[in-house]
């Protein structure tokens, strides 16, 4: 459209009058100059109102000659949708950037009239840089403009392609926006960091920007939060988070803005931290533009479900990046060494050292963690192009809880400057009660050390911050967001680990219309059905209450869809994830299949199966060949042991040959399916013959994927305590309260 695609050069065109009026200004102190720098940010501030305003029209109006339109809308959504297909692109991602980016500014204008020609400068600059990328690939252009063969000028579609089944969920209309909230305001910091090096002022800059700071991390939290309560309810692999690289390229950013977060506390209290703050601030930033990057350049589609497809923007992508971490990296060089910081005068059992620590240790783990996500890049430099896999985030992460859970336990408690360890002496209490719940998880089942160990130091942390929590509250003093974060930190590592360490997970066969007992719940499958939406649903019927699951074949996916159904209780999540639905052979037997990890019971049918370890039997076996057999015991849900079982697999050349045992029934034969020695894991296949007497012979079959998350809302209640925390520490910033150390 012709109107859109103007007002994107026009608001071009206004931001670089407001960039060079800025400029000029801070040299020449001509109130005119700022007038006119003011009047050019509203006017192009204006235009992508205006634009957003225009697309948001199309979108619900449907306007299908524009390619944005056609191809992330259709007639058949519902409103919601249709305002989420707004940031469904990456038309729409920037735009949407645009729109943040105009909002802070309006707020930078009002608040800070000090530092406001440098800091709308440079913020202006990287609001121009995304104007030239929506210049290259814009909302608006016409269909007979993006593909004339397919289009021919003035045929405009009866319908649109409709929007990614996948983003068809409620979370994901408040998702994105968050996230790119979050990401946006990281050009704040960018901008009053650059201002700090060209101003030298290496103190006082960061009363302006530690607000922002804390809502960038803030922003960045809650997106990465919904983004995992989306992956979990909706794609239907049974987690919230998978290491995946475009998880992991949000989730850097945050990380460096945390510690960012602390390093400001240090710089307030004792005036050091100067360069490593500046640093931080320039870094999160960067990452951001990383992320961008990584997220829509396309070098991480084979590695990514939540990336966009290959794209023509990968040059201005890489100029957008390298521009502002060559901008970046020359002011910072240049003037860092003029920023001399206090030296920190601190004990090594003082707050000071432990929020040191703090930051070290999250800066450690972003910096893991970016080497990790950006491996198909290094990797494909020098050949293949390859991912780690989670198992490397998975070693990475146990000493990082270890550490993080004793530090923000104790740091609270020290005093600020001076050695305090005898302050321990008042957390003898907590200890034991930490301890005594250690006890009570070792006898529910948490027989690993090291994950036993983290647990007991959270619920030690859940303490020590919860009592000072109730302290303040006894005072009528609220600056406790920081404690109540590090509370809800304490709580998301239990969850964390007694969700995904210790789950039980089996895939079983439903015949249709029969009651089946798997994983302690009565299943009924009672057959597939058409939804209005399109979307078949699953009816499932989980202890005598009605429950739906999706299974739908999607057009525009190509491919069957799944959105799982989950039975939630207090203390678990029973979830359901369709696999498959078919009609079996009358003489195919029926089979179950279940993971296994090695010493820890799951239950099974009316069993209880412990995976002990492995045999090795190569005796009289040719060179290559391999014999190996799974140890299993077999016990009631009594305890008591019943059998133990040796399934086998051997490989003899290119051939595989299983060994299969057989329970205790007599009739149900244990195959061994699949070996991750990594992981500890098995997978089992458990078969039983159809016979005369099996009525699921023949009938309709669901092929699930069916396991238990223990305790999982603990971890749902630690990430909506840490985003309260961010927000109350947020509040009272803005009444001027002193704000807590977290």
């Amino acid at each position: 459209m012709i109107i859109g695609i103007s007002a994107t050069a026009l608001t071009l065109v206004a931001l670089f009058i407001s960039i060079a009026a800025y400029f000029l200004y801070d040299r020449r102190n001509d109130p005119e100059l700022l007038l006119l720098a003011r009047i050019s940010f509203y006017t192009a501030s204006g235009l992508v109102f205006s634009m957003a305003v225009l697309l948001m029209w199309g979108l619900l109006t449907h306007q299908f000659q524009w390619a944005y339109v056609l191809n992330y809308s259709s007639k058949k959504l519902p409103l919601f949708y249709l305002i989420s297909a707004f940031w469904a692109g990456q038309e729409g991602t920037f735009l949407l950037w645009l729109v943040f980016g105009s909002i802070y500014g309006f707020f930078i204008i009002r608040n800070r009239k000090d530092q406001e020609p440098l800091a709308m400068a440079f913020m202006g600059l990287v609001q121009a840089f995304v104007v030239i990328i929506l210049i290259k690939k814009n909302p608006f252009e016409y269909i007979w403009n993006v593909n004339p063969a397919l289009f021919p000028k003035g045929v405009i579609p009866l319908d649109g392609s409709g929007l990614n089944p996948l983003l068809q969920d409620p979370w994901m209309v408040i998702h994105p926006p968050i996230l790119f909230a979050g990401y946006s305001s990281t050009m704040i910091l960018f901008a009053f960091a650059m201002t700090a090096l060209i101003k030298r002022n290496y103190d006082n800059w960061i009363k302006a920007v530690y607000p922002y700071a804390l809502f960038s991390a803030l922003m960045l939290g809650a997106g990465i939060i919904l983004g995992a309560y989306w992956s979990y309810t909706t794609l239907g692999w049974g987690g919230y988070w998978g290491w995946d690289p475009v998880e992991n390229s949000s989730l850097i950013p945050w990380l460096t803005s945390l510690a960012l977060m602390h390093g400001i506390i240090i710089q307030k209290k004792q005036g050091g931290l100067k360069k490593t703050n500046i640093f931080l601030t320039l870094l999160t930033f960067i990452l951001v533009l990383y992320a961008s990057f990584l997220t829509r350049s396309g070098v991480l589609t084979d590695f990514s479900v939540h990336s966009f497809g290959s794209s023509e923007l990968n040059f201005y992508l890489i100029g957008f990046m390298g521009l502002f971490f060559t901008v970046s990296a020359v002011a910072f060089l240049f003037r860092i060494k003029e920023a001399k910081g206090e030296k920190i005068q601190t004990a090594l059992f003082s707050r000071e050292s432990f929020i040191l620590f703090g930051l070290l240790i999250v800066l450690a783990l972003a910096i893991l963690t970016f080497v990790g996500t950006s491996s198909p890049i290094i990797t494909g430099i020098f050949g293949t192009a390859s991912n780690v896999s989670s198992e490397y985030y998975n070693l990475l992460i146990r000493p990082v809880a270890i550490l993080m859970a004793i530090l923000i336990a104790l740091a609270p408690v020290f005093r600020w400057k001076r050695d305090s360890l005898g302050r321990l002496n008042k957390l003898i209490i907590h200890a034991v009660v930490s301890l005594v719940a250690g006890v009570l998880f070792f006898f529910l089942g948490m027989k690993d050390a090291i994950y036993l160990g983290i647990s007991i130091l959270a619920v030690f942390a859940i303490l020590v911050n919860g009592q000072i929590i109730y302290l303040m509250l006894k005072h009528k003093k609220y600056n406790f967001g920081g404690y109540l974060t590090h509370v809800g930190i304490g709580l998301m590592m239990i969850g964390i680990i007694t969700s995904s360490v210790y789950d039980q997970s089996v895939k079983a066969f439903l015949p249709l219309g029969e009651q089946k007992e798997v994983l302690g719940y009565q299943m009924i499958y009672g057959g597939k059905f058409p939804a209005p939406d399109g979307k078949d649903k699953v009816a499932l019927r989980i202890n005598g209450k009605k429950m739906f699951a999706k299974f739908f074949w999607s057009d525009y996916s190509r491919a069957f869809m799944v959105a799982p159904a989950v039975k939630n209780s207090l203390l678990r999540d029973f979830y359901v994830s369709p696999i498959q639905i078919k009609r079996p052979n009358n003489n195919q037997p029926l089979s179950d299949e279940i993971v296994v990890r090695k010493n820890k019971k799951t239950a099974f049918r009316n069993l209880v199966l412990e995976f002990t370890g492995y045999e090795f039997n190569n005796h009289q076996m040719e060179a290559g060949d391999v014999h190996v057999a799974a140890v299993i015991k077999i016990l009631d849900q009594n305890g008591k042991l019943l059998k133990t079982i040796k399934p086998a697999l051997t490989v003899k050349g290119n051939k595989r040959v299983a060994n299969p045992a057989v329970l205790p029934d007599g009739q149900s034969k244990v195959f061994l399916k699949m070996m991750n020695v990594e992981k500890g894991s098995l997978t089992l296949a458990v078969t039983k013959k159809n016979t005369a007497k099996n009525s699921s012979a023949g009938k309709e079959l669901l092929i699930a994927e069916l396991s238990i998350k223990p305790l999982i809302n603990v971890l749902w209640l630690g990430t909506i305590l840490l985003v309260a925390g961010f927000l109350l520490t947020l509040f009272q910033i803005r009444k001027k309260k002193p704000v807590s150390a977290s």
